[in-house]
């Protein structure tokens, strides 16, 4: 009989324990958001954002509002509205940058999520000329990446990639490419924040010394090689928009006590091209061999 009651005793303490490892694993894949709505949380983050996110991240800054979606943002009069989320980072990139995370405030953060929301959607096909951009205007980059975690728990991406005169493309996590602005105050707010510059052909006599950063190793350029490079960089002005840099890059420093950066690497139209700052150069192959060791 006693034997029988511990048989019966050791199933019933089975039973709690399933039942208790049940639950721990509902819990786990469940999460209550804002709303009271039980959601399934997902953690699918791709690696190119988690290398985004391994740069940096901010603390609690939070979307609210009845009017804000909880999932993804959607279109509200013409204009972007982000969701209920939660902002995770902000990074940037330019022609002679990688990826480089923002440290912004929670006020500035708020600021930039505003100045887009105010951005009107341009209509498909309409020229930039109705909104006093000349077709002529070159395109610069600077890409911005948003990322957010929405009240479902998934992480999610949008970048406004590249701008002409006060224009900017705009592209949401499905991959849509939209136009916003004109908003002269969101491309202010860009390259101030991220230090968006463009040497001109005319500053480059500017340049007093050239340091060469190549495989974690400097080297100054001696005076005959930045007098070379400064005469060959002149006659450069055709600009592209892609640009794929390598590991050599360089810091220039001007008259005016200001540093510039300068990469070499693929770009759209050669093997060979340079970027200055914002400005990229093509068919650059004299002026690189004068930045290797």
């Amino acid at each position: 009989m006693k034997r029988r009651y511990s048989c019966i005793a050791i199933i019933l303490i089975m039973c709690i324990l399933s039942a208790c490892h049940n639950k721990k694993e509902e819990s786990v894949s469940t999460s209550v958001n804002d709303t009271g709505v039980t959601t399934e949380a997902s953690n699918d983050i791709s690696d190119e954002t988690r290398k985004l996110l391994e740069l940096g991240e901010y603390d609690d800054i939070e979307l609210k509002g009845d009017s804000r979606d909880v999932v993804s943002i959607v279109k509200n009069d013409q204009r972007f509205l982000f969701p209920e989320c939660k902002v995770l980072s902000v990074t940037y990139t330019t022609f002679s940058e990688n990826d480089t995370f923002l440290s912004l405030n929670k006020k500035e953060v708020l600021e930039l999520i505003d100045l887009i929301e105010e951005s009107p959607i341009l209509k498909d096909g309409d020229s930039l000329s109705n909104y006093g951009v000349k077709e002529n205007t070159q395109e610069k980059y600077a890409k911005i990446c948003i990322v957010y975690k929405n009240s479902h728990g998934e992480v999610q991406n949008v970048w406004l990639n590249t701008f002409k005169g006060d224009v900017l493309h705009f592209c949401d996590s499905s991959g849509e490419d939209y136009r916003i602005g004109p908003n002269k105050k969101l491309v202010k707010f860009i390259t101030k924040h991220t230090g968006y510059r463009v040497l001109s052909t005319a500053d480059f006599d500017k340049i007093e010394r050239i340091v060469v950063k190549y495989n974690n190793e400097e080297y100054q350029l001696s005076a005959k090689k930045t007098e070379q490079f400064i005469k060959a960089v002149k006659k450069l002005d055709k600009r592209q928009d892609e640009f794929h840099d390598s590991n050599l890059t360089a810091l220039a420093y001007t008259s005016d006590r200001d540093v510039y950066h300068i990469k070499a690497g693929v770009g759209e139209y050669s093997e060979n091209d340079i970027a200055i700052e914002g400005a990229c150069y093509e068919g650059t192959e004299n002026v690189v061999r004068l930045l290797e060791k």
